[in-house]
């Protein structure tokens, strides 16, 4: 085995392998003697062919075995002669290769970075705590009796409005469609909303000043929503069979029954409560936010070159196409790529030096996520997908390495769950004003009308 180092860096060792013919050859011999004894060969008895006659046949059969097998063990020789601590398995890539002469291979090594933990004792996080005021929660709800919406079907013939309902039926001639575009019955739209079903329905219906009885054929452009330029001009064929205006809503007994609620004030206890949930999730973001600044300055270690360029070109890769959707971030289209790389290249040392900290953190306290946790998440993952339940179940069965995605986070909060539980923490209370002047100087929210 010849070996030339390629690259080096402190923590990325990159070589060239050259493995010569006859290892691999022999190693073929081998795989074909432990073969020999089952083969049948036309003139000679089970397992009593000729050695070379048997190659010739089954050789191709077991080379990329063979080679595989050859490069393995090549591979471990050097980490072992160089003595690396890997961070992650090599990346092996077979880069000449032709019968009968040497191959080359190509091995990529990341290693581990050196992080010495410190005491978490000595780390000073916030914990915050929502606390809602009378008028807060009185607020939370109006704001919910205001978003209610009561329709009653209209007796009189007059032209749908902006805060109308109507019930319609459509179809189209179009047999590519998915099932739910191709045609409906008695299908309620809420014109007061910015689109329907279909791109700028509602808008259509409203200019058409459309009665009930009214028959209408309607075009949309549906290429960006099915991904298909062919779709670009879809005729639909609309009815509308009623229209239901709004009337103003009132907390009946009979709604109070209907959600589950005995009186009022269940109701409003709900709606705090839901209302807290939804800060405390907020508050369980900053919290994580605030530890990981924290120990983004806290540590200081040597990052591998090969986890850097993979992450980096995963999320170039994410803007490239966001671009191309037309999708980028208002402040990402001011820059020029350049500057662009500059400030993800930025995020990516980031993101990798926090996730290599927390690995680190995870295997030095013996954090491990149990099945029955593991199983936990995936139905938590799966009930974001109403309907698609099984699907997704079934898609963790058949990918067991796609469980990262679920095991990943669980690991993660409990590496956070454990810092905070070691450090000295200070309780600070929260209004709604102060938690959203928190909210936008920690995520540096943007003040939307500037």
């Amino acid at each position: 085995m010849n070996t030339k180092e390629l690259r080096s860096t402190k923590l990325y060792k990159e070589y060239s392998l050259e493995i010569p013919f006859e290892e691999i050859d022999s190693e073929v011999n081998n795989k074909i003697n432990q073969i020999l004894p089952t083969v049948n060969i036309p003139g000679f008895r089970k397992g009593k062919a000729p050695l070379n006659i048997v190659k010739k046949k089954y050789e191709d059969n077991v080379l990329n075995e063979v080679i595989q097998k050859v490069i393995d063990i090549n591979t471990k020789k050097l980490i072992e002669e160089k003595k690396f601590s890997l961070f992650r398995a090599p990346k092996v890539e077979l880069s000449n290769y032709e019968k009968s002469k040497p191959i080359t291979v190509n091995l990529k090594f990341d290693l581990k970075p050196e992080i010495k933990l410190k005491d978490f004792k000595d780390l000073k996080i916030n914990k915050y705590e929502i606390e809602l005021d009378k008028k807060a929660e009185e607020d939370q709800f109006k704001s919910f009796i205001a978003s209610q919406k009561n329709f009653k079907k209209i007796e009189s013939s007059r032209q749908v409005k902006n805060t109308d309902k109507v019930i319609v039926n459509f179809e189209s001639t179009s047999e590519d469609l998915p099932e739910y575009l191709k045609s409906q019955k008695s299908f309620p739209i809420d014109l007061s909303f910015d689109d329907g079903i279909l791109p700028g329905l509602n808008k259509d219906l409203i200019e058409k000043k459309l009665k009930v009885g009214d028959k209408v054929e309607l075009s949309f452009n549906l290429s960006k929503i099915l991904k298909d330029d062919k779709f670009k001009k879809t005729k639909f064929n609309f009815e509308i069979i009623s229209i239901e205006e709004k009337i103003k809503f009132e907390l009946t007994k009979d709604f109070l029954d209907k959600n589950g609620f005995k009186a009022e004030k269940d109701l409003k206890d709900f709606l705090v409560s839901n209302i807290k949930t939804q800060y405390e999730q907020g508050i369980k973001q900053i919290e994580k936010k605030e530890l990981m600044d924290l120990l983004d300055k806290s540590y200081k270690f040597d990052l591998p070159d090969g986890v850097l360029e993979d992450d980096f070109n995963q999320i170039w890769r994410r803007l490239e196409h966001a671009k191309k959707e037309g999708n980028l971030d208002e402040d990402d289209k001011l820059l020029k790529d350049e500057d662009l790389k500059k400030r993800y290249k930025k995020i990516s040392e980031r993101r990798v030096k926090l996730g290599l900290l927390m690995q680190h953190i995870a295997s030095e306290e013996k954090i491990v996520i149990s099945e029955e946790e593991i199983n936990k998440g995936i139905l938590e993952y799966s009930s974001q997908y109403p309907g698609q339940e099984k699907q997704i179940m079934e898609y963790f069965e058949k990918n067991p390495s796609s469980l990262d995605t679920i095991r990943a986070p669980l690991i993660e909060q409990k590496v956070i769950d454990s810092i905070i539980s070691k450090s000295k923490t200070n309780v600070i209370k929260l209004n709604e004003d102060k938690y959203k002047k928190l909210e936008v100087k920690t995520f540096d929210i943007k003040d939307a009308k500037k």
